[in-house]
């Protein structure tokens, strides 16, 4: 695009009632290693730059700055309905809605950020997954919510943004314990690695998302490896906290 903003979409969720997509790193004013499209404030970026760069993705995907709506994530599994009273600090790591204007987001830095869209019933989600949340079943428990206001599992449709993948996300024999006692020996859950074994996230969401009553032509579940790519996405395990965050976001046209 001439502004240099490139966003990954679904074709699960493309053409359809939902605005949605994935921006990669290009097209905003950050700098560093948090060049240039850096969406998230709580790494110490500039905040007048974040803004910035939050307002030219909005033009970008036609949809105003105020109408975005965001939270603290925590690893956990709390679910957000947009309109409900929010605390302080308001800490969800999954976002819904059922109304037109609102526009869910979802941060990550090598965490997968999940999309959710029912179009027969026009119930939108949003999530972040990380390790730890995505053994605590966040991304069943937005499903959950997502019915709460009329969606259908069989209908909701869902993408997984960039996020490490199975390549790249090596991790020490307690989180594979708890991925074990979880998902049990899920084919493709653990991979063999050079020096310790890594996890695919993917696989357990998908299986997630099954169980949750999501259909398996219902999710997008090939996202590419942030990690692995330093010029089109920012990456934690890569850049540490020097780096900046993705937002994937969905709502509803």
């Amino acid at each position: 695009m001439a502004d240099g903003i490139r966003v990954l979409r679904s074709p699960l969720l493309d053409g359809g009632p939902f605005v949605h997509g994935f921006p990669e790193r290009t097209g905003g004013e950050s700098q560093g290693l948090r060049s240039s499209l850096n969406l998230g404030y709580r790494w110490g970026d500039d905040q007048e730059l974040v803004r910035r760069n939050r307002a030219r993705l909005a033009e970008h995907e036609g949809f105003a700055l105020d109408d975005l709506q965001v939270t603290k994530h925590v690893h956990g599994t709390n679910v957000w309905q947009v309109g409900e009273p929010l605390p302080e600090p308001p800490e969800f790591d999954g976002l819904v809605c059922d109304r037109t204007g609102p526009v869910l987001g979802a941060f990550a830095a090598d965490c997968v950020p999940i999309l959710f869209g029912d179009p027969v019933a026009r119930v939108c989600g949003a999530a972040h997954a990380g390790w730890r949340g995505t053994v605590a079943g966040v991304a069943e428990r937005v499903v959950e919510r997502m019915v709460a206001l009329g969606a259908r599992p069989a209908d909701i449709r869902v993408a997984l943004g960039p996020s490490i993948g199975p390549c790249c996300f090596e991790v020490g024999p307690e989180v594979v314990a708890a991925f074990r006692e979880r998902f049990a020996e899920l084919p493709g859950l653990v991979v063999a690695g050079p020096t310790k074994e890594h996890i695919d996230l993917r696989v357990a969401l998908v299986a997630s998302l099954g169980a949750a009553g999501v259909t398996r032509d219902h999710v997008d579940a090939d996202p590419p490896c942030t990690r692995c790519n330093p010029d089109r996405f920012f990456s934690y395990r890569r850049d540490g906290f020097e780096g900046g965050v993705h937002m994937g976001f969905i709502g509803l046209r």
